[in-house]
């Protein structure tokens, strides 16, 4: 199937283990990792959130 998306939604564990790797970093790693993601998917939600808790502004 070329050209499918698929959605991936991340256990709590792995969720929980994002939002820990994301406490570590500074605010311009942060920030560098959403827009690496684009600002999508579950990284980019979490990061997006992240952001937002931490007032991260790009």
């Amino acid at each position: 199937m070329t050209g499918a998306e698929t959605t991936i939604v991340p256990d709590d564990a792995s969720a929980s283990a994002i939002r820990l790797i994301l406490s570590k970093l500074n605010e311009h790693d942060v920030a560098a990792v959403f827009e690496m993601v684009g600002g999508t998917g579950p990284i980019g939600d979490l990061a997006a959130e992240a952001m937002k808790d931490r007032n991260i502004d790009l």
